[in-house]
């Protein structure tokens, strides 16, 4: 692929005299950047255009090239990377549009012109793309006329009109790029192919992707996971409030949505997900410019003392940092060499009239305290503050400053000149103190996951566990059924080792007498029917069955409430279970279409769908993600031993959520599996599935 990052040919296949034109902006874009490779405009026409000589075909060219840019008419497309493959020729920019997403016709034309790039190996990067830049290599194949400084930050997009946002961006920011890359339709190259290319550019220190939607998430799981150079990776992923569970019928399926999946896959990859605009910018500024922060301690200087409440603020509510404890030495040394100071604690206030050198001095003495692992320098624009003599000696002190700094000069128009000198010294920036607090944050959380502990999920030895479920959902397939019985569901639990009470299934209410007595009181009864999914809604449960007489009952009372509340379901009979003690938590697994099976842990019972409270993680986490996939939730504190109870037996539901995983894993015909609840005993006692909801692909 270096051919493809830094061309030494390009060809531009539908080339112009007019400029207005799609293939006369990418020749000028080409000659404005002083591209000083071998550039071959195509035009029917030849001659001259633009002062370049042209080639009346591709064929003309005679021989192969590092990448040919199509702009000629669909209809045309797949007839052009029959020449490039021909000719021997690898990579192509297709920016021409009107192919599948202009309906049905253009995405006929999108499949001829893949079979066409496939039968040559020729790789595509489009259609209906933005296009390709490389400042280093003075490479511009895009319709944006400006080219970013050459830099650190190599952004792919999928949307060329964000891209081009993206771009003025960075020239205004003053940050530089080593790549750009955009995909348009993403008919053949993508996100996967590129991360680890870009992971093993030496020029490349920060990734950024733009990204409205995955259609090869396992691919791109498997390319990030297994990437050899890791590197800070931040994406933007749009779209977050697209309705993504309609397929799902369990409580945590519908509660999560597809979207969330992204949350679970990038933490997974420690990739940071920005949720907005700004925050993409920031993180991109912020690693571009910084290097990783080892200690979570900020210290916060300032000549405003408004700005360092807000700082301080931002400190209480950022994860992973918080305000560093600086030591005597280092408070007697401010004391000492900053006569304007006015406040001590952390944030350290030098007053609005300081002179640039005290922000000096203060700087100087905090950095070299231990306690500190980061620094936020603050600044208003008052009319006897000099803030371009302060910008200029931070970016003098810059190699000097051993933690990552970032800097919030406050203002518009009297900040503009002294940002600029920041941002020309590689100086992160940003408009407000939340933001600059943020970065930090961001570069911290980014260094610890980096720096975690990854060790594989100690999943149990099982043996027959698969052949059990395939007789399973051989049988379900058999009838026609998507939705296995809670029974069925129990029974791929115990195949697993997932705890289950006591239990029989029965069909009269003689049998119920009978084998509730075996079982013992108290018991719980609940309809069976793969046609009712939440049973309680239609009267299907009655909890605390303590004699014979009410089993009786209980059985008479669970089949009428269900015939009259869904007539049309198929009832199979009533299970009964024994009652067990404890802490209700809900344990559950969807299959998600690109990224395959994540598994979520949460309060159970009714209150997954009153808090809507639930954790998730990949199926193929790691011990350290199970741990913190538990510990987050209200439901761990709940089983800690809330106000002085005793724990429960959070080792057991750990247990519980290797094997669920197990399962997700070894047998990919199940869509979701839910246990709502778990009944998690005292420490030591273990927990229960006392429900089981399971539905197949």
């Amino acid at each position: 692929m270096s051919d493809f990052l830094s061309p030494k040919s390009v060809a531009i296949i539908g080339a112009s005299t007019d400029e207005t034109k799609l293939g006369g902006m990418l020749l000028k874009n080409m000659i404005t950047a002083k591209f000083d490779g071998e550039l071959y405009p195509v035009n029917p026409k030849g001659g001259l255009i633009q002062g370049v000589k042209a080639y009346t075909s591709f064929e003309e060219i005679g021989k192969a090239v590092d990448i040919a840019v199509i702009a000629v008419k669909a209809p045309f497309v797949a007839e052009e990377i029959e020449k490039v493959g021909k000719s021997g020729t690898k990579y192509v920019s297709i920016l021409t549009a009107g192919f599948k997403e202009a309906g049905p016709e253009g995405e006929k034309l999108e499949e001829e012109l893949k079979a066409t790039a496939k039968k040559y190996g020729v790789r595509i990067f489009g259609p209906n793309s933005f296009g390709i830049m490389n400042p280093k290599g003075k490479v511009n194949t895009t319709f944006a006329h400006l080219l970013p400084r050459v830099g650190n930050v190599s952004v792919m997009s999928q949307s060329g009109a964000f891209g081009s946002s993206i771009i003025d961006w960075a020239i205004g920011q003053k940050i530089g790029f080593s790549k750009f890359i955009t995909y348009g339709n993403k008919c053949d190259m993508s996100e996967a192919d590129m991360v680890p290319i870009l992971c093993e550019d030496p020029d490349t220190k920060v990734i950024g992707m733009y990204i409205e939607g995955v259609d090869n998430g396992r691919e791109l799981l498997e390319s990030m996971q297994n990437v050899k150079t890791k590197k800070p990776i931040v994406a933007f992923k749009s779209g977050r409030t697209a309705a993504g569970s309609a397929a799902a019928s369990s409580h945590t399926g519908s509660l999560a949505g597809a979207d969330s999946v992204y949350d679970v896959i990038f933490e997974k990859l420690n990739v940071y997900r920005a949720m907005d605009a700004d925050e993409f910018f920031d993180a991109l500024s912020v690693f571009s410019t910084c290097s990783d922060m080892k200690k979570d301690g900020i210290a916060i200087i300032t000549n405003a003392g408004g700005l360092g409440v807000m700082s301080a603020d931002a400190t209480f509510d950022a994860p992973h940092i918080g305000a560093a404890k600086l030591k005597e030495e280092t408070l007697k040394e401010l004391v000492d060499r900053v006569p304007t100071i006015a406040g001590l604690t952390n944030p350290i206030d030098v007053r609005g009239d300081a002179k640039p050198e005290y922000f000096k001095h203060a700087i100087e003495a905090v950095i070299k305290d231990p306690s500190v692992g980061g620094l936020v320098i603050m600044g208003s624009p008052l009319d006897f503050a000099d803030l371009e003599a302060i910008a200029e000696m931070i970016v003098e002190m810059r190699d000097d400053i051993p933690v990552p700094t970032t800097v919030c000069f406050a203002g518009g128009y009297k900040c503009e000149k002294a940002l600029n000198i920041l941002r020309e010294g590689l100086i992160p920036t940003f408009p407000t103190p939340d933001r600059a607090v943020r970065a930090l944050s961001i570069l911290r959380g980014y260094t610890l996951r980096k720096e975690a502990a990854a060790t594989p999920l100690k999943m149990p030895k099982i043996s027959g566990g698969r052949d059990a479920v395939k007789k399973i959902i051989a049988k379900a397939e058999g009838e026609g059924r998507k939705a296995l019985t809670e029974a069925e569901g129990k029974q791929i639990f115990k195949a697993y080792g997932v705890p289950i009470p006591g239990e029989a299934s029965v069909k009269t209410a003689e049998e119920a007498v009978k084998e509730s007595s075996k079982i013992g009181y108290l018991v719980v009864m609940k309809i069976l029917s793969p046609d009712i999914a939440h049973k309680t809604d239609v009267g299907g449960v009655v909890v605390g069955v303590k004699n014979d007489a009410e089993a009786k009952a209980a059985f008479d009372k669970i089949m009428a409430s269900c015939k009259k509340a869904k007539p049309e379901a198929r009832l199979d009979g009533v299970s009964i279970q024994q009652m067990v003690s404890g802490e209700e938590v809900i344990l559950s697994m969807i299959r998600d279409v690109q990224f395959g099976p994540v598994v979520s842990f949460g309060l159970g019972g009714i209150f997954v769908e009153i808090l809507g409270e639930i954790s998730q993680s990949h199926a193929t986490m790691t011990e350290e993600q199970m741990d913190g996939m538990v510990s987050s939730t209200k439901a761990y504190r709940l089983l800690s031993g809330a106000r002085g109870a005793e724990p429960s037996d959070i080792d057991a539901i750990k247990d519980a959520i290797r094997r669920i995983a197990l399962i997700a894993l070894e047998n990919p015909e199940i869509h979701e599996l839910e246990i709502n609840p778990v009944i998690v005993g005292k420490k030591g006692k273990g927990c229960w599935a006392v429900d089981a909801l399971c539905t197949l692909n």
